[in-house]
């Protein structure tokens, strides 16, 4: 589970930005919890439905609020997304803690913030919105590494039966990762000998 600095950031970090109506979701290990699949996290991830040539509708307010750049004030292509890395220091907490903007507009990333699912998460007095769990499956598949694949594995286990898998597919094909979804699925319902 998230740390209550973790938390703390995040729930800081969404204020700053929700006023600005950009389509936003949690992603990455905050996420997970929704879904359930609970396991440690160090930094906040957020998806925003924006372009790199939008960001100067946030940054000035990120800054004002005390989150910076953590290297640089533009955004670094990763794959179908494009990053923004940024730190803050909660108050009392004398370390920073990283926040990961990552900026997308693609047809299917607005699809995906149209899906996101509103949430509360224990410890937070806030709600905040998580991708729905077959667009954060999607999320990780394409990320790719070992963690987010065996991410992809306990969401798939936990929420097995109230996956809309038409949808999954589709947009796994669309993205070329349905080979690594085929592979990961029987890695997650293997029979047990």
């Amino acid at each position: 589970m998230p740390s209550n600095l973790v938390l703390q950031t995040l729930r800081h970090v969404w204020l700053t930005i929700e006023p600005l109506n950009i389509p936003l979701a949690v992603v990455g290990g905050i996420a997970l919890a929704a879904w359930k699949h609970v396991r440690a996290t160090k930094d906040i991830d957020l998806l925003l439905g924006i372009g790199a040539e939008s960001l100067d509708r946030v940054l000035p307010r990120l800054d004002a609020a005390g989150i910076r750049p953590k290297r640089s004030r533009s955004a670094t292509r990763l794959g179908h997304l494009e990053l923004v890395q940024l730190l803050y220091e909660p108050p009392e907490a004398m370390m920073d803690l990283q926040v990961d903007l990552l900026l997308a507009d693609s047809p299917y990333h607005r699809v995906a913030l149209q899906r996101r699912v509103p949430t509360t998460l224990p410890e937070l007095d806030i709600e905040i919105a998580v991708l729905a769990c077959e667009d954060l499956v999607l999320h990780k598949l394409l990320a790719g590494r070992m963690i987010d694949l065996a991410d992809v594995v306990a969401l798939l286990r936990a929420n097995r039966t109230t996956l809309d898998l038409d949808y999954l597919n589709h947009w796994a094909d669309g993205m070329k990762v349905d080979e690594v979804l085929a592979r990961v699925w029987e890695e997650a319902f293997l029979p047990e000998n």
